[in-house]
């Protein structure tokens, strides 16, 4: 890394984390050592999106506007920074949900309780200011003061999960091979973001009882190594009784609170997190709200302007009268487009070949012992190309590239222009049957995408 300093004044330390919009650093200032903060370089995927500034500007104006003692502070950014576009945010010494669970498995009930006091603060006053963090889990929840009498809670990342307006579908997705980035995980994301339904607060509800339920029976409620699987429970399921699970010591009333927090429809939930932290309370005969409610604090609300979609120009898909293209629009998380993109992968046989931000590249009908064109000339490009296996005609390979947007960044929605081409090695012998053979390829990904 050619710069090392962000903002000119705080110097990076070490990486801490990597998601699908930013990489996360501690730095320390170059003018007191002693002050630590955290630095969120975005990455550069991200500022190519053509709107990045105004919704930049928009993210960093709501997040300053958002002041919460159990929320991760923003201090300063800078979105023309040597470094990259930045966000520094302050440091918070502790440990994460996630690793406490490690440590764990399971915590006890009044543990849990506690906890879901000043979890239940910072997403009230979030949500009475307007922001929704549409991606909570243990690995966004740091504990401070583990173990101790004063053991509290902050949020991180309210107001970020916004910035990528082109999704990005990871590689391993698509092929079931490879790491794939938690960022995003599926296992707490809301039935609603898995309809594309509109969402409101309520969903950070639901992603909050998922938490309360891995927290005290030490697994999801939803178990499932097949991704379309666990997004389908999600909708369709009904979460285990926790005594089914091994924690019979829950007591009933904690178990009424998770199972209306995990319903399948934001109306039939608990409508604010005080009322989700008053029926914990009541079921442990405890004001869990009152002893964690902050001291000497009052509100501030967001003054940050409603980010409106404009309009995106499409993708040069030049003009080669065999490239044949279409366009459609998909309600539905990125996470569960994955899934589909995946089965339909699968179904057709196909071979994925790249995937980056907004952009997908796959081939159909490629058969056994292909080999990709190599540079050369004369007779020995000729008999390269001659090697290539013969295919019966009308069934020549097909190049397929997916190019997807979120027309807003917000909304659980892609805009997808698919292209088909063909091979070079395997030009059509007709365009009337190769358009057919498109468009008839077309309409089942449609229908996989739900479209």
């Amino acid at each position: 890394m050619q710069c090392n300093t962000a903002l000119g004044k705080y110097r990076l330390l070490k990486p801490l984390g990597r998601g699908s919009n930013a990489e996360v650093f501690l730095a320390q200032s170059v003018y007191d050592p002693s002050q630590q903060v955290v630095v969120k370089r975005i990455h550069a995927h991200v500022v190519e999106n053509p709107r990045f500034r105004q919704l930049f500007e928009a993210e960093v104006r709501s997040m300053a506007n958002f002041k919460h003692p159990y929320a991760v502070q923003f201090l300063e950014a800078n979105i023309d920074d040597p470094l990259g576009p930045c966000i520094v945010m302050e440091y918070v010494p502790g440990i994460t949900l996630e690793e406490l669970l490690r440590r764990h498995r399971t915590l006890d009930v009044e543990r849990v309780g506690r906890l879901f006091g000043f979890l239940g603060h910072a997403l009230q006053a979030a949500h009475e200011a307007g922001i929704i963090h549409r991606d909570l889990k243990p690995a966004n929840l740091m504990v401070t003061n583990v173990g101790t009498v004063h053991e509290s809670l902050k949020v991180m990342d309210f107001g970020f999960a916004g910035f990528a307006a082109k999704p990005h579908i990871q590689l391993a997705e698509l092929t079931g091979h490879g790491p794939i980035f938690a960022m995003g995980t599926p296992g707490y994301v809301s039935p609603e973001m898995i309809r594309g339904d509109t969402v409101d607060a309520r969903s950070d509800l639901y992603s909050a009882g998922i938490i309360l339920y891995e927290l005290l029976a030490g697994r999801l409620p939803f178990e499932y190594d097949d991704q379309e699987r666990l997004l389908s429970a999600h909708v369709k399921e009904p979460p285990p009784r926790l005594s089914k699970v091994g924690a019979g010591h829950v007591p009933p009333g904690v178990e009424g609170t998770i199972q209306l927090l995990l319903s399948k429809y934001p109306n039939e939930r608990q409508q604010s997190a005080f009322e989700a932290v008053a029926m914990y309370s009541k079921a442990l005969r405890e004001d869990l709200w009152q002893r964690a409610a902050p001291v000497d604090w009052e509100p501030e609300l967001p003054t940050a302007e409603d980010y409106t979609p404009q309009a995106r120009p499409a993708p040069d898909l030049s003009l080669d009268p065999y490239r044949i293209t279409h366009e459609f629009e998909a309600f539905m998380p990125e996470r569960l487009a994955a899934a589909k993109l995946k089965g339909f992968v699968d179904d057709v046989g196909g071979q994925v070949l790249a995937s980056e931000p907004g952009l997908i590249r796959l081939r159909v009908g490629v058969p056994a012992g292909y080999k990709e064109p190599t540079p050369g000339s004369g007779i020995f490009g000729w008999l390269r190309t001659r090697a290539n296996p013969s295919v019966p005609r009308g069934q020549e390979p097909i190049e397929v590239e997916l190019h997807m947007e979120k027309p807003d960044p917000t909304q659980p929605r892609l805009s997808v222009v698919v292209a088909f081409c063909p091979l070079k090695a395997y030009p059509p012998v007709s365009r009337s049957g190769w358009r057919d053979r498109c468009d008839k390829l077309n309409a089942m990904l449609r229908q996989y995408m739900g479209s």
